[in-house]
């Protein structure tokens, strides 16, 4: 900490008044006894309209400069220091990377990308970005928002690199409007099978008049018993039981990349096991018995189902290899078919092979069935391109110092299931993903320069300042 550095600490509030009243206590001791000179603004939203997180910040950023702070932080009222370094920095870095969990509560999502919940600013640098956007209500989105600034203002960042995975050739090219490709269904739902797909989703483009958007890269139709890419940036597998009870596993929050998924189904515990990059992530609960997918004449790469109106899922990617093995693959297995240059068919999984296509076999405009087993796939609208692709994907993510937080309870706001709890978030989602990510100008009007509110009362108590606004 070097002399003269001091730290506006930036809670948004609203009707939280016990986290409220042991977040002061706890983080002005732990400051204290720091040794670093500090202000904490509490800004409190009155009850007119939804919550404006990012709205509240840039509140309390104007107040941290009247203080002559030098930096600040953005602290979320439920995240109580336990190891910290809240020190002086001269680029932005987050610091909510490690949580204490109370044993009811589950445990808080961490991804590459997250920037919110303790995030600190040096002052020239959060008015270069022009601070936080004043146009995402309720829930989410501000923090994306947020990072997509600072790349934008060409703001120092780290750099994150990921594998993508499979081999360079032939691939599919799928428009994401009325490319498919169809086939028999001969997979059997009552003994133990595997699936394997190897694709590359392109960036979201999701559909204003939906609550969500999955982008089906294989599926079964009817309660779509379907592998996807979904608006969340979750790689999910979903089925459904005879009771019509969903049955998922998600990713985490990921980035588009060329990634391979497998899906195992176990006939015998009667449970699908979900992997991705070879890594096992998950399993569904244990079901009694299936919808009637066996009923179903073909299974589909690139759609949800073709001639469904409402929801067909089309696929916007790319697609090299599938493949269908009538056994349940072993953890070593799954591993080798996920991590190989090779042709599936050369390696010793391939016994059990019932359906195998790959790109670089096609035949009057249908996909050879490598499994010798005569189920040739019939190819819809889709390019056959030569495919080339990075060994990775860089992305940029925040510089982070690793930190710990007791997490208090709180509510669950965001991804509940398999949906946003609150339809503000997708309305937030699509202001970010279609309108500011693809018209940076967008950034230009919306921000500090733009900030509008009112003063209902400021009431300051030795180095605690809280503003009740209106906005």
């Amino acid at each position: 900490m070097t002399k003269g550095d001091k730290l506006g600490v930036i809670v948004p509030y609203r009707n939280r008044y016990d986290h409220l009243h042991i977040f002061k206590k706890v983080i002005s001791n732990y400051l204290n006894f720091r040794g670093i000179d500090y202000e904490i603004i509490i800004v409190e939203q009155d009850d007119a309209k939804l919550f404006n997180r990012g709205m509240l910040l840039n509140i309390g950023f104007i107040q941290a400069k009247k203080l002559k702070c030098n930096y600040v932080v953005f602290h979320d009222v439920d995240m109580l220091p336990i190891d910290v370094d809240y020190s002086y920095s001269e680029i932005p870095v987050h610091l909510a990377t490690n949580f204490i969990t109370p044993p009811e509560e589950k445990e808080r999502i961490l991804f590459d990308t997250y920037f919110g919940g303790v995030t600190m600013f040096p002052i020239d640098v959060f008015e270069e970005i022009d601070g936080y956007s004043n146009k995402y209500w309720g829930w989410g989105y501000e923090d994306d928002d947020l990072l997509f600034r600072c790349k934008e203002k060409l703001v120092s960042l780290n750099k994150l690199k990921i594998k993508n995975l499979g081999r360079k050739g032939k691939a599919l090219k799928f428009n994401g409007i009325n490319s498919y490709v169809k086939a028999n269904n001969v997979i059997d739902f009552n003994s133990s099978f595997s699936i394997f797909v190897s694709f590359y989703p392109d960036e979201l483009q999701l559909n204003h008049l939906k609550e969500s958007d999955e982008f089906a890269v294989f599926s079964i139709p009817g309660y779509d018993f379907a592998i996807c890419y979904t608006s969340f940036k979750r790689y999910n597998f979903c089925a459904f039981d005879s009771q019509l009870n969903a049955l998922y596993i998600n990713s985490n929050i990921k980035i588009n990349y060329k990634t391979n998924m497998v899906i195992c189904l176990d006939a015998n515990d009667k449970v699908f096991k979900v992997y991705q990059d070879g890594k096992f992530i998950g399993k569904t609960e244990p079901y009694k018995r299936l919808f009637k997918y066996r009923t179903e004449p073909n299974f589909y790469l690139g759609v949800g189902k073709p001639d469904r109106e409402i929801i067909p899922n089309f696929f916007k990617g790319y697609i090299d290899s599938f493949a269908l093995y009538d056994n349940l693959l072993s953890d070593n297995e799954i591993f080798e078919i996920s991590n190989t240059n090779k042709d599936l068919k050369k390696l010793e999984s391939a016994y059990s092979l019932k359906t195998y296509y790959d790109a670089n076999h096609i035949l009057h405009y249908k996909l050879k069935d490598l499994s010798r087993n005569d189920n040739d796939a019939e190819i819809i609208n889709c390019e056959i391109i030569d495919y080339d692709f990075d060994e990775y994907t860089e992305i940029e993510v925040p510089y982070r110092r690793n930190s710990t937080f007791q997490s208090l309870k709180h509510e669950e706001n965001g991804f509940l299931g398999n949906a946003w709890k609150d339809k503000c978030t997708r309305w937030n989602q699509l202001r970010f993903q279609n309108e500011v990510y693809r018209h940076v100008s967008l950034l230009n009007r919306d921000g500090l320069s733009t900030l509008k509110y009112k003063t209902h009362g400021i009431v300051k108590e030795d180095k605690v300042t809280q503003i009740t606004v209106g906005i």
